[in-house]
This record gives structure tokens, sequence and C-alpha cells, in this order.
């Protein structure tokens, strides 16, 4: 399952892994065979190609409509669905904040998807403690922390007894969904440009290379709620075509279960605060409202806001649905959020995102392989 989930953006190790120098099998072999191969195809046409004869007949052009999507290589199809996945997809960017926004091409307006405001310093010093406290879980589950650098859809694909074997189009789907959650949250950790745990206490001392890039939000966080809730929503369609979450359904729990062990797993490796996880849960549930519906046509997207000015305490999945997190008395932030004390809101209203006809090939393709699955 590794090798269709892609690289976590947060797991900061490709620079470890490399190509060993003692191989001796590398890029000359492979080279060496190619040059063979196409040495022999040149000999072998000259010996059975004959006298040229113009075609007797012209096929037609491909029809140019979403089936078209299968003539392609999975690579190929990749690039062309991650380009529609971000097409309309615009930042705005301010000193502490930054909003994620899509615009549809017959729509002059923007709409924000999502609103987030990173924490003050001091808000990341409290959350130390929690740092610090985890880290007696680093033996314990040092190998999942390991497993999960590099693949975390095979944690989220146990529980729906996925094989990317036998769906290999829902393995493409949320890879897919996983690697622009990547682009989007790296551009959103750009914007708020949050130090990691180590830059506050040399005491952390995390157990893996931190990576290069900012804390909040959570990129595992995101990935892994992003794809757990798109996960999801393709199972209750299957089911009864239905869309509506229901948060004691026993798939569902396994699913948050798991995407939010996952998210806790970076703080015990000491990479990542408490607060990074609410963040990244907050955006990874957004942008998967937002993939679900231009995937499908199905389900609401409601505008979020974070901010995390004033947090406090530990990250919980079931707080983050609950949206019960509340700031510390005294901090700043509410004289600007209309006296909120609030750390996560939602609109009352839906927003208008429309379905798009290629990014529905593929969810119908992976809909049918959950089918066989779920029913």
């Amino acid at each position: 399952m590794a090798r269709l989930s892609g690289d976590s953006g947060d797991s900061g190790d490709s620079g470890d892994s490399g190509d060993s120098a003692d191989s001796g099998d590398s890029g000359d072999s492979l080279r060496s065979a190619r040059s063979t191969t196409a040495r022999a195809l040149i000999s072998s046409r000259e010996g059975v190609v004959g006298y040229w004869r113009p075609p007797t007949s012209i096929p037609a052009n491909y029809q140019a409509d979403p089936g078209a999507l299968d003539r392609w290589s999975p690579a190929v199809r990749y690039r062309i669905l991650e380009g529609e996945l971000l097409s309309g997809i615009y930042y705005d960017a301010a000193s502490n904040s930054v909003s994620v926004e899509y615009r549809d091409r017959s729509v002059a307006s923007l709409s924000t998807l999502v609103h987030m405001i990173r924490p003050a310093e001091a808000d990341f010093a409290k959350q130390l403690e929690f740092v610090n406290s985890y880290a007696a879980l680093r033996m314990e589950r040092s190998s999942e922390i390991a497993a999960e650098m590099h693949d975390i859809l095979s944690f989220l694909g146990s529980v729906g007894f996925l094989n990317p074997e036998r769906s290999r189009r829902t393995f493409e789907l949320l890879s897919l969904v996983q690697q622009v959650t990547i682009v989007i949250e790296m551009r959103v950790k750009h914007a708020l440009v949050c130090r990691r745990p180590v830059e506050y206490s040399p005491q952390i001392q995390p157990m893996i290379l931190t990576p290069a890039h900012g804390s909040l939000p959570s990129g595992h966080a995101t990935e892994s709620f992003a794809a757990a809730f798109v996960l999801y929503a393709l199972m209750c369609q299957a089911k009864s075509s239905g869309d509506s979450l229901d948060e004691a359904d026993p798939t569902f729990v396994q699913l948050m279960r798991h995407a939010e062990r996952i998210a806790i797993n970076r703080t015990v490796a000491g990479v990542h605060f408490p607060v990074d996880s609410v963040a990244g849960m907050v955006l990874g549930r957004t942008l998967a409202e937002f993939y679900i519906a231009r995937l499908s046509g199905k389900g609401e997207v409601r505008t979020r806001s974070f901010d995390g000015r004033g947090f406090e305490g530990d990250f919980a999945y079931d707080q983050v649905l609950a949206m019960s997190y509340k700031r510390s008395a005294g901090s700043d932030g509410t004289a600007d959020t209309g006296g909120s004390d609030r750390i996560i809101q939602r609109a009352s209203t839906a927003l208008s995102i429309p379905v798009s006809p290629l990014l529905g090939h593929l969810w119908d393709a992976a809909l049918s392989e959950c089918r066989l699955i779920v029913t």
C-alpha cells in the first residue's frame, strides 16, 4: 500500500533515503538493459516490416470526454486529476493568518473554505509540556511512527479491507486526495510560518529528523483526516447512496481513531504540538468536504475558521468535531472575532461547489469497487 500512498507532507525524510552507492545495480544497469532492448527492437523491425504501405483506413480521434481517462496510464491520470482538483484554489495570506479560497470559473467572487490564525508564541510554549509528556510513548510507538513517515493509507485501509491490487481506483482516489492536500497544506504552513517544538526547547530532542517546514498545521493530521473523511463518504455512498455522517458508526469511529493516532504520533515523535493536529483536522475536514463535492456533487461544504490564539489543552478528534475548544481567559483574539471564545467555528450556510465530470469519473470507478466490498 505504501507505493500508492505517496510520502506524507510532514515526513521530511527524503534526504535520508538516497540510492546506495554500494548497490551496483543502479542507473547504469537499467540504461544498459533499455539500450539492449531498443537495439533488439530496431533489428527485429528491419527483419519483418517489409515494404511501406500507406494505411487504407484512418482511425477517428478519441472522444474528448471523462471516459478518455481510462486510456491513460495511472501516472498520467493522476497529473490530470491533480490539476483539476487544484483548479480554482486561491490563498489570501496576512501577517498571522491565511485563507484557502475557491472560485468556480463561472463565478466572479471567491468563497472562503477555511480561515486560519496561528497561535501566539506563548501558546506554543505552554504546549511543550504535552510534547515532553508524550515522549514517554516513543519506544512503544516507534514502529508506527517509522511506518507513518511514508505511508498513512495502509492504516486507514485496514478499516475497509482495502488492497491496492483489489481496489486500484479507490487507492488512486485516496492517493490523489493525499497529494493534493500536501500541496495545499504546504502553502498554509508557509503562510503561518510556525516554529517546531525543538526550536522552543533543546530538551525535546525528537526521535526522527524534524521536517524542514512549518509546524502548524500538522501535515499528517491534515492528510489522514482528509483521507478518512473521503473514504467514509465513499463507503456511505456505496452502501446506501447517502452522504450523511454518523459519528456513532463503528466504521467512522475506527477511521477517526486511526487518523487521530497518526496525528498524535507526530507529537510523540517530538516534531509537533497538539494544537498543530487540531488545526490539521480542521483543515483536513474542510478540504474533504470540498473534495467530496467536487468528486461526487454530494455533501455540504461550510466555511470553517481556526483561531489558535489562546489555545490550551491536548488534541482529541471528538473535541474538534464538537468544536468545543475555547481560548484561555485573557488571551488575545476575542476582540476581532466578535467576542467569541471559540477556537473553531463553522458557517451556518453551505457553499455552492460544482461537481467536476473528470473527478466524478474517478469517484464512480472507486464507488463501483467499494460496492463489491461493503454490499
